[in-house]
Protein backbone atom coordinates (compact mmCIF):
# COMPACT_ATOMS: atom_id res chain seq x y z
CA UNK A 1 0.00 0.00 0.00
CA UNK A 2 2.80 2.41 0.93
CA UNK A 3 4.67 1.63 -2.30
CA UNK A 4 1.57 2.33 -4.41
CA UNK A 5 0.97 5.62 -2.60
CA UNK A 6 4.61 6.66 -3.10
CA UNK A 7 4.50 5.90 -6.83
CA UNK A 8 1.18 7.71 -7.21
CA UNK A 9 2.58 10.82 -5.50
CA UNK A 10 5.63 10.77 -7.75
CA UNK A 11 3.43 10.49 -10.85
CA UNK A 12 1.37 13.46 -9.64
CA UNK A 13 4.49 15.55 -8.96
CA UNK A 14 6.05 14.76 -12.35
CA UNK A 15 2.73 15.48 -14.11
CA UNK A 16 2.68 18.95 -12.55
CA UNK A 17 6.28 19.50 -13.66
CA UNK A 18 5.37 18.37 -17.17
CA UNK A 19 2.56 20.95 -17.33
CA UNK A 20 5.00 23.70 -16.31
CA UNK A 21 7.70 22.71 -18.81
CA UNK A 22 5.12 22.33 -21.57
CA UNK A 23 3.80 25.84 -20.87
CA UNK A 24 7.32 27.28 -20.80
CA UNK A 25 8.05 25.55 -24.12
CA UNK A 26 5.02 27.23 -25.72
CA UNK A 27 5.94 30.63 -24.29
CA UNK A 28 9.55 30.29 -25.50
CA UNK A 29 8.33 29.28 -28.96
CA UNK A 30 6.13 32.38 -29.17
CA UNK A 31 8.97 34.67 -28.04
CA UNK A 32 11.42 32.95 -30.41
CA UNK A 33 9.10 33.57 -33.39
CA UNK A 34 8.73 37.18 -32.32
CA UNK A 35 12.51 37.68 -32.23
CA UNK A 36 12.88 35.85 -35.54
CA UNK A 37 10.41 38.27 -37.11
CA UNK A 38 12.33 41.28 -35.77
CA UNK A 39 15.61 39.83 -37.05
CA UNK A 40 14.15 39.31 -40.51
CA UNK A 41 12.85 42.89 -40.56
CA UNK A 42 16.18 44.39 -39.45
CA UNK A 43 18.35 42.28 -41.78
CA UNK A 44 17.75 44.30 -45.01
CA UNK A 45 18.55 47.51 -43.12
CA UNK A 46 21.82 46.09 -41.79
CA UNK A 47 22.70 44.64 -45.21
CA UNK A 48 22.16 47.98 -46.94
CA UNK A 49 24.33 49.92 -44.50
CA UNK A 50 27.09 47.31 -44.88
CA UNK A 51 26.76 47.52 -48.66
CA UNK A 52 26.99 51.33 -48.74
CA UNK A 53 30.09 51.44 -46.52
CA UNK A 54 31.71 48.54 -48.38
CA UNK A 55 31.21 50.44 -51.64
CA UNK A 56 32.69 53.60 -50.15
CA UNK A 57 35.73 51.69 -48.89
CA UNK A 58 36.39 50.16 -52.30
CA UNK A 59 36.10 53.53 -54.04
CA UNK A 60 38.64 55.07 -51.67
CA UNK A 61 36.35 57.91 -50.60
CA UNK A 62 36.37 56.67 -47.01
CA UNK A 63 40.16 57.10 -46.84
CA UNK A 64 39.81 60.85 -47.37
CA UNK A 65 37.52 61.25 -44.36
CA UNK A 66 38.78 61.43 -40.77
CA UNK A 67 36.49 59.99 -38.13
CA UNK A 68 37.53 59.02 -34.58
CA UNK A 69 35.55 55.77 -34.89
CA UNK A 70 38.21 54.53 -37.34
CA UNK A 71 41.13 55.42 -35.08
CA UNK A 72 43.32 52.40 -34.28
CA UNK A 73 45.91 52.55 -31.51
CA UNK A 74 49.37 51.24 -32.50
CA UNK A 75 49.49 49.15 -29.31
CA UNK A 76 46.00 48.86 -27.75
CA UNK A 77 46.26 47.96 -24.09
CA UNK A 78 42.84 48.79 -22.58
CA UNK A 79 40.11 46.50 -23.89
CA UNK A 80 36.38 46.51 -23.09
CA UNK A 81 34.17 43.45 -23.68
CA UNK A 82 30.39 43.90 -23.72
CA UNK A 83 29.00 40.53 -22.63
CA UNK A 84 25.34 39.80 -23.47
CA UNK A 85 23.80 37.03 -21.35
CA UNK A 86 20.25 36.22 -20.25
CA UNK A 87 18.42 37.07 -17.04
CA UNK A 88 17.14 33.55 -16.40
CA UNK A 89 18.27 29.96 -16.60
CA UNK A 90 16.45 26.84 -17.84
CA UNK A 91 18.00 27.35 -21.29
CA UNK A 92 20.63 24.63 -21.41
CA UNK A 93 24.22 25.80 -21.83
CA UNK A 94 23.28 29.13 -23.46
CA UNK A 95 24.63 31.41 -20.72
CA UNK A 96 27.59 29.16 -19.88
CA UNK A 97 28.77 29.12 -23.51
CA UNK A 98 28.76 32.92 -23.74
CA UNK A 99 30.51 33.37 -20.39
CA UNK A 100 33.16 30.75 -21.20
CA UNK A 101 33.81 32.37 -24.58
CA UNK A 102 34.17 35.78 -22.93
CA UNK A 103 36.59 34.52 -20.29
CA UNK A 104 38.64 32.58 -22.86
CA UNK A 105 38.98 35.71 -24.97
CA UNK A 106 39.85 37.75 -21.86
CA UNK A 107 42.58 35.27 -20.91
CA UNK A 108 43.98 35.37 -24.44
CA UNK A 109 44.20 39.18 -24.35
CA UNK A 110 45.65 39.11 -20.83
CA UNK A 111 48.44 36.83 -22.05
CA UNK A 112 49.28 39.56 -24.57
CA UNK A 113 49.72 42.01 -21.69
CA UNK A 114 46.42 43.83 -22.21
CA UNK A 115 44.09 45.09 -19.51
CA UNK A 116 40.57 43.71 -20.05
CA UNK A 117 37.34 45.03 -18.51
CA UNK A 118 33.90 43.43 -18.84
CA UNK A 119 30.68 45.41 -19.29
CA UNK A 120 27.96 42.87 -18.50
CA UNK A 121 24.38 42.67 -19.72
CA UNK A 122 22.12 40.06 -18.11
CA UNK A 123 21.61 38.82 -14.54
CA UNK A 124 23.14 35.40 -15.20
CA UNK A 125 26.41 36.93 -16.33
CA UNK A 126 26.46 39.26 -13.34
CA UNK A 127 25.80 36.43 -10.89
CA UNK A 128 28.67 34.39 -12.33
CA UNK A 129 31.10 37.32 -12.32
CA UNK A 130 30.19 38.01 -8.69
CA UNK A 131 30.67 34.32 -7.87
CA UNK A 132 34.21 34.19 -9.29
CA UNK A 133 34.89 37.70 -7.90
CA UNK A 134 35.65 39.10 -11.36
CA UNK A 135 35.45 42.93 -11.37
CA UNK A 136 33.39 44.56 -14.10
CA UNK A 137 32.74 48.09 -15.33
CA UNK A 138 28.97 47.95 -15.12
CA UNK A 139 26.10 45.46 -15.23
CA UNK A 140 22.50 45.91 -16.40
CA UNK A 141 19.59 43.49 -16.85
CA UNK A 142 18.94 42.22 -20.37
CA UNK A 143 15.83 43.86 -21.92
CA UNK A 144 15.30 40.57 -23.81
CA UNK A 145 12.31 40.78 -26.21
CA UNK A 146 11.59 44.35 -25.07
CA UNK A 147 14.86 45.62 -26.58
CA UNK A 148 14.21 48.66 -28.80
CA UNK A 149 16.31 50.59 -31.29
CA UNK A 150 16.44 53.47 -28.81
CA UNK A 151 17.89 51.15 -26.13
CA UNK A 152 20.52 49.89 -28.57
CA UNK A 153 21.30 53.47 -29.62
CA UNK A 154 21.91 54.58 -26.03
CA UNK A 155 24.23 51.66 -25.33
CA UNK A 156 26.11 52.12 -28.61
CA UNK A 157 26.49 55.83 -27.83
CA UNK A 158 27.85 55.00 -24.36
CA UNK A 159 30.45 52.60 -25.76
CA UNK A 160 31.31 55.10 -28.50
CA UNK A 161 31.98 57.73 -25.82
CA UNK A 162 34.26 55.35 -23.87
CA UNK A 163 36.22 54.66 -27.07
CA UNK A 164 36.48 58.22 -28.40
CA UNK A 165 37.62 59.49 -24.98
CA UNK A 166 40.43 56.87 -25.16
CA UNK A 167 39.29 55.29 -21.90
CA UNK A 168 39.34 52.04 -23.90
CA UNK A 169 41.33 51.41 -27.06
CA UNK A 170 39.15 48.58 -28.39
CA UNK A 171 35.58 47.44 -27.74
CA UNK A 172 34.24 43.92 -28.41
CA UNK A 173 30.81 42.31 -28.11
CA UNK A 174 30.49 38.76 -26.76
CA UNK A 175 27.11 37.30 -27.71
CA UNK A 176 25.35 34.29 -29.26
CA UNK A 177 25.39 34.59 -33.03
CA UNK A 178 22.62 33.07 -35.15
CA UNK A 179 24.10 30.87 -37.88
CA UNK A 180 20.74 29.53 -39.04
CA UNK A 181 17.27 29.08 -37.58
CA UNK A 182 18.47 25.92 -35.82
CA UNK A 183 22.15 26.70 -35.21
CA UNK A 184 23.85 29.30 -33.01
CA UNK A 185 27.38 29.75 -31.66
CA UNK A 186 29.12 32.12 -29.19
CA UNK A 187 30.83 34.95 -31.05
CA UNK A 188 33.29 37.75 -30.30
CA UNK A 189 32.59 40.76 -32.53
CA UNK A 190 34.95 43.72 -32.81
CA UNK A 191 32.74 46.77 -32.30
CA UNK A 192 35.28 49.60 -32.17
CA UNK A 193 37.34 50.82 -33.88
CA UNK A 194 35.42 50.26 -37.10
CA UNK A 195 37.82 48.26 -39.25
CA UNK A 196 35.85 45.56 -41.00
CA UNK A 197 32.45 45.13 -42.54
CA UNK A 198 30.65 42.12 -43.91
CA UNK A 199 32.52 40.60 -46.87
CA UNK A 200 30.75 41.19 -50.16
CA UNK A 201 30.09 37.46 -50.62
CA UNK A 202 28.10 37.43 -47.33
CA UNK A 203 25.75 40.18 -48.46
CA UNK A 204 22.40 39.63 -50.12
CA UNK A 205 22.96 39.16 -53.90
CA UNK A 206 20.55 42.03 -54.55
CA UNK A 207 22.95 44.32 -52.68
CA UNK A 208 25.97 43.36 -54.80
CA UNK A 209 25.83 46.11 -57.36
CA UNK A 210 28.39 48.75 -58.27
CA UNK A 211 27.06 52.11 -57.17
CA UNK A 212 28.38 55.58 -57.90
CA UNK A 213 27.66 58.03 -55.09
CA UNK A 214 27.20 61.76 -55.39
CA UNK A 215 27.68 63.33 -51.96
CA UNK A 216 25.43 66.14 -50.84
CA UNK A 217 26.41 68.11 -48.83
CA UNK A 218 29.84 66.42 -48.38
CA UNK A 219 31.42 63.05 -47.38
CA UNK A 220 32.28 64.23 -43.86
CA UNK A 221 28.66 65.08 -43.06
CA UNK A 222 27.46 61.78 -44.49
CA UNK A 223 29.94 59.74 -42.47
CA UNK A 224 29.22 61.63 -39.25
CA UNK A 225 25.69 60.26 -39.59
CA UNK A 226 26.09 56.83 -41.18
CA UNK A 227 28.90 55.50 -38.94
CA UNK A 228 27.03 55.97 -35.62
CA UNK A 229 23.98 54.50 -37.37
CA UNK A 230 26.07 51.47 -38.33
CA UNK A 231 27.10 50.99 -34.68
CA UNK A 232 23.49 51.27 -33.50
CA UNK A 233 22.15 48.69 -35.93
CA UNK A 234 25.10 46.38 -35.11
CA UNK A 235 24.26 46.66 -31.41
CA UNK A 236 20.57 46.02 -32.00
CA UNK A 237 21.29 42.99 -34.20
CA UNK A 238 23.61 41.52 -31.53
CA UNK A 239 20.84 41.76 -28.92
CA UNK A 240 18.19 40.36 -31.26
CA UNK A 241 20.38 37.40 -32.17
CA UNK A 242 21.18 36.71 -28.50
CA UNK A 243 17.51 36.90 -27.52
CA UNK A 244 16.49 34.60 -30.36
CA UNK A 245 19.22 32.12 -29.40
CA UNK A 246 18.19 32.19 -25.73
CA UNK A 247 14.54 31.47 -26.52
CA UNK A 248 15.57 28.72 -28.94
CA UNK A 249 17.78 27.14 -26.26
CA UNK A 250 15.01 27.41 -23.65
CA UNK A 251 12.47 25.88 -26.05
CA UNK A 252 14.77 22.91 -26.70
CA UNK A 253 15.53 22.48 -22.98
CA UNK A 254 11.84 22.60 -22.03
CA UNK A 255 10.89 20.18 -24.82
CA UNK A 256 13.54 17.74 -23.60
CA UNK A 257 12.27 18.14 -20.03
CA UNK A 258 8.66 17.58 -21.17
CA UNK A 259 9.62 14.47 -23.14
CA UNK A 260 11.66 13.13 -20.21
CA UNK A 261 8.71 13.74 -17.85
CA UNK A 262 6.42 11.80 -20.19
CA UNK A 263 8.86 8.88 -20.24
CA UNK A 264 9.13 8.89 -16.44
CA UNK A 265 5.33 8.97 -16.07
CA UNK A 266 4.97 5.98 -18.40
CA UNK A 267 7.60 4.00 -16.49
CA UNK A 268 6.08 4.88 -13.10
CA UNK A 269 2.59 4.02 -14.36
CA UNK A 270 3.84 0.56 -15.36
CA UNK A 271 5.45 0.18 -11.91
CA UNK A 272 2.24 1.33 -10.24
CA UNK A 273 0.14 -1.14 -12.23
CA UNK A 274 2.54 -3.96 -11.39
CA UNK A 275 2.47 -3.10 -7.68
CA UNK A 276 -1.33 -2.90 -7.76
CA UNK A 277 -1.58 -6.19 -9.62
CA UNK A 278 0.76 -7.84 -7.14
CA UNK A 279 -1.40 -6.55 -4.28
CA UNK A 280 -4.59 -7.86 -5.90
CA UNK A 281 -2.96 -11.22 -6.61
CA UNK A 282 -1.80 -11.44 -3.00
CA UNK A 283 -5.29 -10.62 -1.69
CA UNK A 284 -6.87 -13.24 -3.98
CA UNK A 285 -4.33 -15.80 -2.78
CA UNK A 286 -5.12 -14.97 0.83
CA UNK A 287 -8.86 -15.31 0.20
CA UNK A 288 -8.41 -18.66 -1.56
CA UNK A 289 -6.09 -19.82 1.21
CA UNK A 290 -8.57 -18.78 3.87
CA UNK A 291 -11.45 -20.51 2.10
CA UNK A 292 -9.42 -23.70 1.75
CA UNK A 293 -8.63 -23.65 5.47
CA UNK A 294 -12.35 -23.59 6.33
CA UNK A 295 -13.04 -26.79 4.46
Amino acid sequence: MAKERDIKNRIKSISNTKKITSTMEMVSTAKMKKMQGRLEMSKPYEEKINHVINNLMTTGVINTVYNPLFKEMPNPTRILILQITGNRGLCGSFNANIINNTLSFRDKLAEEGKSVTIYNIGKKGQNFLNFIKEPYLKSNPNPEDKMTFEDASRLAKELEGLFVSAEFHEVYISYMKVISSVSQKPEILKFLPITKFKPEDELDPKMRVNTIYIFEPDPMSIFSYILPLFLKITMLTSFLESSFSEQFARRVAMKNATDASGDMIRELTISYNRARQAKITKEISEIIGGAAALK
